[in-house]
Order: structure tokens, then sequence, then C-alpha cells
């Protein structure tokens, strides 16, 4: 897992490699909810992503990116995590890349919660 760094900023773009991927990414706040735009390698992965804390942000399996980014509200605890506000970005709110393997490892443990109880 890699913390990307944030500033509190209303809006902010970036260009970060993760794993062998040069990504940029672009997070910005509309209203009461914070959004990001995510390119890898030159393909747009996606746009005007929601960020929900806790969720993973690209929705579309897709070849063109490796992994899974989260935006996870530090303060709070999983079940009660707080929409990103832009004050807090950095700080309050974190921005995390995970692998492909982490995220398989995340998969199989909400799978095996899930079948569990």
């Amino acid at each position: 897992m890699l913390e990307l760094p944030l500033e509190a900023m209303v809006n902010q773009e970036f260009l970060v490699t993760l794993g062998e991927q040069d990504c940029t990414i672009a997070l910005y706040q509309r209203g009461a909810s914070m959004y990001l735009d995510l390119n890898a390698g030159g393909a747009i992965i996606c746009r005007g992503a929601i960020c929900q804390p806790g969720m993973g942000i690209v929705q579309r399996a897709t070849m063109a990116f490796a992994g899974q980014l989260y935006l996870l509200d530090e303060r709070s605890q999983p079940m009660e995590q707080q929409p990103p506000q832009w004050q807090g970005l950095g700080t309050r709110w974190k921005l995390y890349w995970l692998s492909p393997e982490e995220v398989k490892e995340i998969n199989a443990a909400n799978l095996k919660a899930a079948l569990n109880g």
C-alpha cells in the first residue's frame, strides 16, 4: 500500500508512478462531493469518479490500470467514514494505491467475512 501525497486544496493534479504505471491524478471538490480523474500510461481510466471513503475509486476493471485507489478518513472507524472535504486532504483524508495483489487479499478477506457471518 502506498500513500499518495495530497495537499489541502480544492483542486489538485499530480504525476505519480504506481507500480510501473505513469499516472496523472486530478482530485477536486464540487459541492459536497470529491471527484477523481485518472490517466495511466496515456489512457483515460476514469473521469469524475466520486470518492467515497473506504470504497475503491476505480469502478471499472481495465487492463490499462493495475491496482485500486482508496480515499480513507483517518479519524473515523471503518463503518463511520465521513465523505472527504478538501480542507482535510493529506491530514484527515488520505489517498492510497493498493497493488493488484493487495486488492486480491482484501477481496478474499471481505468474501470470507461475508460467508462467515
